[in-house]
């Protein structure tokens, strides 16, 4: 972006008149300050010296600057943006960024800085935003566990939506700001709606619209649900079902027939579990193979009584160590095989 992107101030009949109806802005509002920034119906008297050292794109618009209006003896710079997204932008350049959080209410604020501080390359403050963000919708899958982890309740519901912006928005925010790492966490986190889900969009409960993706990028998700579950399939086939016993079974010597046979028992128990999807159901997390698998072996530990009964999916710990390796394996695998399925190029990952 450069100055040439912007209308003039010079010859524009509506900066003279906007100057003469908008009221400034009651915080950013500097009785030292050199210059006016004018967007939309509100104006800051702010400081030339702090704009230009933070932003190379405001350096180079107040530059250029000749035979400008004024506005209480100050230049003025019109900008095209909200009002309301320049105060935020002016605001963390002055304050910092303490300001802003990462759930879902506040996300209208935390979007609307991003796109003004991607636009005049404010680079410091966008990437600590990233940052930011990048706690929940990460490259690693030790992150992701943790966003999952800090989501989920005692009673083991799982309620992002309660907390975190809908992956649309994340979605859309990455493409208009050019960040791909964003993407491969929230096109999965969206993989686990149903295809008509990601399709009819949401509501946003901030503006009452309907937020939906572009076509290309819900062609993206549809297509890497179909290569999440293939794999998860996969994993079942070939980890799960008819799984034997570990050689270092404890129970492999046991001299009672169906003592002996208590993990494969158990194995047999999972797999059927697991096809059900009652848990998933139960906690919200349907169409989740990263949850699953990692459940499969949250089965083998639980005391869960079933009808008065102990649970019959509870392996001695040599078979679940060794399933447990065999589900960290699969994890890291299907975390890895993300960026590919969603056809995006993200480096480094995992």
């Amino acid at each position: 972006m450069n100055a040439a992107d912007f209308s003039t101030n010079r010859h524009s009949a509506h900066v003279h008149m906007a100057m003469y109806t908008a009221s400034k802005h009651t915080d950013l509002y500097f009785n030292d300050g050199n210059i006016v920034l004018l967007a939309g119906m509100s104006y800051f008297l702010v400081h030339r010296g702090l704009l230009a050292r933070h932003s190379e794109v405001l350096n180079e618009l107040m530059r250029s600057m000749d035979n400008t209006p004024t506005l209480e003896d100050r230049p003025v710079l019109t900008l095209p943006d909200p009002s309301t997204d320049v105060a935020h932008f002016l605001k963390a350049m002055y304050d910092g960024i303490s300001f802003i959080t990462y759930d879902s209410e506040g996300f209208p604020t935390l979007s609307g800085l991003l796109r003004m501080l991607t636009k005049y390359k404010v680079h410091h403050l966008q990437n600590d935003i990233l940052r930011g963000l990048s706690n929940y919708w990460p490259t690693t899958l030790t992150q992701w566990d943790a966003r999952e982890a800090s989501v989920t309740g005692q009673d083991g519901t799982y309620t992002p939506r309660d907390s975190l912006p809908h992956p649309i928005e994340i979605i859309n925010l990455a493409r208009e700001i050019d960040h791909l790492p964003l993407l491969p966490s929230a096109m999965y986190d969206l993989t686990r709606s149903t295809p008509s889900e990601a399709a009819i969009g949401f509501v946003s409960p901030s503006t009452g619209t309907t937020i939906r993706l572009e076509f290309a990028d819900l062609l993206a998700v549809l297509k890497g649900r179909e290569q999440a579950s293939r794999f998860f399939s996969t994993f079942i086939v070939n980890n799960l079902e008819g799984r034997q016993p570990s050689r270092w079974c404890q129970r492999r010597k046991d001299g009672n027939p169906v003592n002996k046979r208590t993990c494969q028992i158990a194995f047999e128990a999972i797999t059927f579990e697991i096809l059900r999807d009652i848990n998933g159901i139960i906690s919200n997390r349907t169409s989740d193979p990263l949850y699953a698998m990692a459940e499969a072996e949250q089965m083998q530990i639980r005391d869960d009584l079933l009808n008065g009964e102990a649970s019959p999916m509870k392996t001695c710990e040599p078979c679940r160590v060794e399933f447990g390796a065999v589900v960290d394996a699969a994890k890291a695998d299907f975390w890895q095989k993300l960026p590919k399925w969603f056809d995006i190029d993200v480096s480094p990952w995992g």
